[in-house]
């Protein structure tokens, strides 16, 4: 004979998943006296703490509006968490919003009567009044509803069965979104997230407010709920219904409840994970009582509305108890197992006989029964582990995938992911995917190369050049990178946008990463890329000489690759290690070609001007050289170096070289200290970044004799094409710079300017950084114009391309936008390379002060004592270094040439490879 216990733990326990739920019956108890009752609550006892549960005596509650909610309220006992289960408890929006508006009939507002004839309280259901009224308590109570820390569970709750499905859709749509090239760009992620927090916030909300289940009241039978009725009417109504009414809506109301706390939600919900139904213990032995009230309406609605529970109830009925007109399975309490299969027989229809009729035995029943309920609880586990699984498995599959694309940047050829940056030739396998680079301006300057570059090669006919830059740089107007970047862009755009003829030129983006940090790796690809393909015929670009630009230069040195460096002043950049014992030696790559003057150059050109023109009646100037030291940029070091070499060649003493660091740290305390030795001129060595800061405080401090004389390097270009009405505007600081290229220099100039020269005097690009701009065009065009040279009907080689620049040389000058270019034999150094000083005058525009170098090869050489021998030794020196056996200017040099091995000579110092 089975343990009764063990038939009541077999009727609470859900069958497997995948398996329907099944109906449960009214278990009624007869017997004598208490009994019944003693026996129903023993039943129970074993399962008191393992699943929601409630035990109603006889005469606790006076109406079955109290019982309910003593049952599913707000504080209802079915609603109480179960320790141990892993779940939240079940709740109860349905009967908490009908047991609401039915208290409404009993608080009117002050001076309202109730249940009295002529009542107002509650108002007619098409009162625009009551209507507004029960509109505002609906807001209070919804806002009221959960309070302090019950609140809080409530929305995680809730938050968290919202999350498991939006959070793979919100997966999914940042998937689609990104398509099958990339999902590098933010994007799709950003769509993706926002899909997953606005789906997850509005079904939280909507299940904590109940609105996600209130639409039930227009499905049911019970004080139905119109069409597109409101809420608050609904509720008017309801309060104003009878009682008999509001009775039935309740426990049909109950009934839902439970159903959706148990009913296999198609989204991850915790009825996945309830492994144990409701069970409910009720003494009805006396007639007329509330609970047999609940008992007998809760068949009725069953019956009527074909909606099953899933609730166990164990109702303690009198010995006199009838059938009534209802089947139902009886039988003694021995005979349980048997008549529960009985009465699963009758359940197979959709509504069965509810009543299940047992007779208490005459001995108590043995209440040490411990159900096994491991079951249940690795049912929760599991449900949990599918939350975890749809919380944080598609994130990760997604992850997983866009890691493995992602180290490809979407699966171009010649590209590679350092950390968030794509280095590599971007556009090598057709258009840039999106995201590549964290500016807007940049992405669209590349797009337009991108669209260049398929006309180039519909034709059919197209030789390539590399662009070789630091383009995964913020978007910041006061960074001399990000503006430098995009001057190169846009003068390399427009000079291949007007090539119409025979070969096309397409231009071929490489991102070398932020400072060049991955230069090497970078002109690896690069050199990779030219191997397979013929087109590739050059290099062009290297905007500052930082340590990644010298290893790239290295390396494109060993694939025999041309290179035109335009705006990086590093004096010995170009030169190859000779030997490693021995400091500063080496010898200069014969394909570099640099187009703009060295760091040299500019600051002896700086420092004659200043003791000519800006210290001319000083017996004894002195200057302090304010320099940054930030880690890894020599660019200033090496000018520094060069300032104060240059300096006290013409007789100007050098007191101090104060430093800051970082983006401007310390510059505070920099100025002070230079401004503490009153000296006649100020020489900074700065970064454009910070040379606002710089004047700004020396404007601010007791910096000498005004006007306080400022010279800065040609890095501060950039601040001066942005800032330069600020500048303008102060009053105590006069400020001049050196400019490899700038519009200025042919404004009143009686050489000729070049085209592009005049589109830039018209007011093309005002806001760019004129050296970058002019210095790249002048590089793109140069190139193109050698290929069409050694083009004759056929693709030429990178040997070809090597003679034909290696002939721009004093016999065969070459007049370009940033003056007539020029390269030595030996170590093809712009020879006697246009240069200026200009001032910024108290408009903010620029003026030049001095100029050496020739513009167009129709000017007479330049004669001036200013700019006489401005390169120094710098050519004696190139040609003691350069190799013995390799000149670039000898016609039989091609691809597979090698440098000599033997050098010798070494540089006017030891100077670090600076970074322009």
């Amino acid at each position: 004979m089975a343990d009764p216990h063990a038939v009541i733990e077999a009727l609470v326990r859900r069958p497997f998943f995948w398996r329907s739920d099944r109906p449960l019956p009214l278990v009624l108890v007869v017997g004598r006296d208490g009994a019944a009752f003693d026996a129903a609550r023993r039943l129970a006892e074993p399962f008191e703490d393992s699943l929601p549960q409630a035990t109603v005596r006889a005469g606790e509650y006076d109406t079955l509006r109290e019982l309910i909610a003593a049952l599913a309220g707000e504080r209802g006992q079915l609603g109480m968490p179960v320790g141990g289960s892993f779940l939240p408890p079940p709740r109860f929006p349905l009967v908490q919003f009908v047991l609401w508006a039915r208290r409404q009939r009993e608080e009117p507002p002050p001076g309202e009567p109730v249940d009295v004839p002529g009542r107002t309280w509650p108002p007619d259901p098409q009162s625009r009044t009551g209507q507004e009224e029960f509109k505002e308590r609906l807001k209070d109570w919804r806002r009221g509803r959960y309070g302090g820390d019950r609140g809080r569970r409530t929305a995680a709750d809730f938050l968290g069965r919202a999350a498991t499905t939006w959070v793979p859709v919100g997966t999914l749509a940042a998937w689609g979104l990104g398509g099958a090239s990339d999902l590098v760009g933010l994007i799709p992620w950003a769509l993706g997230v926002l899909v997953a927090v606005v789906g997850t916030l509005i079904q939280a909300m909507l299940s904590i407010r109940g609105s996600l289940f209130n639409g039930w009241f227009r499905k049911q039978p019970y004080l139905t709920r119109k069409p597109f009725e409101r809420l608050a009417k609904y509720a008017l109504r309801i309060a104003n219904a009878s009682e008999a009414e509001v009775e039935r809506l309740l426990v049909h109301a109950l009934c839902r409840d439970l159903r959706q706390a148990y009913q296999k939600w198609l989204i991850p919900w915790p009825s996945w994970g309830r492994g144990l139904y409701a069970m409910l213990v009720l003494d009805a032995r006396w007639p007329g009582d509330v609970n047999e009230r609940l008992l007998r309406t809760l068949e009725e609605t069953v019956e009527e509305t074909g909606l099953l529970p899933p609730l166990l109830v164990l109702a303690a009925v009198p010995e006199s108890f009838a059938p009534g007109s209802r089947p139902v399975t009886a039988g003694r309490m021995s005979d349980l197992s048997a008549l529960v299969t009985s009465w699963r027989t009758a359940a197979r229809r959709r509504v069965p006989p509810l009543r299940l009729m047992v007779s208490a035995p005459g001995i108590p029943l043995d209440d040490d029964y411990r159900p096994r309920l491991l079951g249940s609880r690795m049912r929760a586990i599991g449900y949990w582990c599918v939350m975890a699984l749809l919380l944080i498995g598609p994130v990760v599959l997604l992850g997983r995938i866009q890691q493995d694309r992602n180290a490809h940047c979407g699966g171009l050829s010649w590209v590679e992911r350092d950390g968030k940056e794509c280095v590599g030739v971007v556009n090598a396998d057709g258009t840039t995917p999106e995201g590549l680079f964290p500016s807007g301006e940049i992405t669209r300057l590349v797009a337009r190369i991108d669209r260049n570059n398929a006309l180039a090669r519909e034709v059919g006919t197209y030789v390539s050049v590399v662009l070789f830059g630091e383009y995964s740089v913020a978007q910041d107007q006061n960074d001399s990178a990000f503006v430098g970047a995009r001057a190169e862009l846009t003068a390399v755009e427009e000079y291949q946008r007007g090539v119409s003829g025979a070969p096309r030129l397409q231009v071929l983006v490489a991102n070398a990463g932020t400072n060049f940090r991955q230069g090497r790796r970078t002109a690896e690809l690069v050199s990779e890329m030219a191997t397979e393909d013929p087109r590739v015929l050059g290099v062009i670009g290297f905007q500052r000489s930082v340590r990644g630009v010298e290893e790239a230069i290295q390396t494109l040195h060993t694939a025999k690759i041309p290179m035109l460096v335009t705006t990086a002043t590093a004096d010995r950049l170009g030169y190859l290690p000779d030997d490693p014992a021995r400091s500063g030696s080496g010898y200069p790559s014969p394909y570099v070609f640099r187009l703009g003057p060295s760091n040299q150059r500019q600051a002896r050109l700086a420092v004659r001007f200043a003791r000519e023109r800006l210290l001319g009646g000083v017996h004894k100037p002195s200057a302090v050289v304010v320099q940054d030291q930030t880690d890894d940029d020599n660019y200033t070091n090496n000018l520094a170096d060069d300032y104060a070499d240059e300096a006290g060649a013409v007789g100007i003493a050098v007191s101090d070289r104060v430093a800051y660091k970082d983006r401007g740290t310390g510059m505070d305390l920099a100025v002070s200290r230079a401004c503490g030795h009153g000296p006649d001129l100020l020489l900074y060595a700065g970064r454009a970044a910070d040379f606002l800061d710089f004047l700004r405080y020396v404007e601010g401090k007791d910096c000498g004799k005004e006007p306080i004389k400022v010279l800065a390097g040609d890095d501060v270009i950039k601040a001066v094409a942005n800032s330069g009405a600020v500048i303008g505007d102060y009053r105590r600081v006069q400020v001049y710079y050196a400019a490899l290229a700038s519009r200025e220099l042919w404004r009143g100039s009686a050489a000729a300017p070049t085209g592009f020269v005049q589109s830039l005097l018209s007011g093309r690009h005002p806001k760019e950084s004129d050296d970058n701009l002019i210095l790249s065009y002048d590089a793109a065009k140069l190139f193109y114009e050698r290929v069409n040279a050694a083009y004759r009907g056929g693709l030429p080689s990178r040997g070809d391309l090597l003679y034909q620049i290696s002939l721009v040389s004093p016999r065969d000058r070459w007049n370009g936008s940033s003056g007539v270019i020029s390269f030595g034999a030996a170590a093809h150094e712009p020879e006697d390379k246009a240069i200026a000083i200009l001032k910024v005058n108290d408009s903010g525009r620029s003026e030049v002060a001095e100029r050496c170098g020739r513009l167009a090869t129709t000017e007479p050489e330049d004669t001036k004592e200013i700019c006489r021998d401005l390169d120094g030794d710098a050519g004696e020196r190139a040609a003691r270094n350069a190799p013995a056996a390799a000149s670039s200017a000898d016609p039989s040099a091609s691809p597979s040439a090698s440098p000599s091995a033997s050098r010798s000579g070494s540089p006017r110092k030891d100077a670090a490879d600076p970074a322009r």
